[in-house]
């Protein structure tokens, strides 16, 4: 923790002149937090905003990770996808590195991560608190109640997905995404604890895996990947990908 805590520290040590004004050269995250205020005396304080830097160092990595590592075990799984992706890639980058604009330009990519996202959400089960009193499905909720939900089970739910179990990235085709209900997939959580960074998650996601995609090709060693739930998805076993340089 204190490693963590020091590596936070030095980081906001750099912001530590920047004023609230957002119209500056550092418009990022770290001066938003130190120029952000709380509900309850307007302030953050030096360890609230520590926390705050903390959280948003390991949420945006290690499950951005494992979304990217399940991704390319998938694609490696099945070669034809892969090559699809790839000519995608190439054809929209050619040899240049990809910025932010190129995200809507790699739809078949964006669509096989998604997928990979079903099969393997990041964060297989959620839990959120019943405010008030309420019935779901015809059962009654106490206010205070814990609510479990779980992307992993709807994910595979066969009343929302045909062959749940097969790796089909045509499933986010724009078309049949607008016919879905809105948390027939929800790897990002939903309403107003939906994650804070999932645009983020999907624009460095894809486009690192563009780069990766680009220059070797994936064949896979393991082909099924035992898997458990923690905090976050954990592989229990080995996903080993063999990386070919092209």
């Amino acid at each position: 923790m204190s490693e963590l805590y020091a590596l936070c520290d030095n980081m906001l040590a750099a912001r530590s002149t920047v004023t609230a004004d957002t119209t500056s050269d550092h418009n990022d995250l770290l001066s938003l937090l130190a120029a952000a205020g709380n509900e309850e005396d307007g302030t953050l304080d030096a360890d609230e905003v520590r926390e705050q830097v903390l959280i948003f160092l390991l949420a945006g990595h290690e499950t951005t990770a494992k979304s990217m590592a399940f991704t390319l075990h998938l694609l490696a799984r099945h070669p034809g996808e892969q090559s699809r992706i790839r000519a995608e890639i190439i054809r929209v980058l050619g040899d240049r590195m990809p910025t932010d604009t190129d995200l809507g330009r790699l739809p078949r990519l964006t669509q096989a991560f998604k997928e990979a996202m079903r099969l393997y959400p990041p964060g297989p089960v959620l839990a959120r608190r019943a405010v008030e009193a309420t019935e779901i499905a015809g059962s009654a909720l106490p206010a205070g109640a814990n609510v479990i939900v779980a992307p992993w089970v709807t994910h595979r739910d066969p009343d929302l997905w045909e062959n749940p179990e097969r790796f089909d990235p045509d499933r986010f085709s724009p078309e049949r995404e607008a016919e879905r209900h809105r948390y027939a997939w929800f790897p990002f959580g939903g309403g107003p604890r939906t994650c804070i960074g999932q645009h983020f998650a999907m624009l460095e996601s894809v486009l690192g895996l563009a780069v990766l995609l680009r220059s070797h090709e994936l064949e896979a060693i393991d082909e099924v990947v035992p898997v458990a739930a923690d905090i976050t998805l954990q592989a229990t076993g080995p996903a080993r990908v063999r990386l070919n340089a092209i």
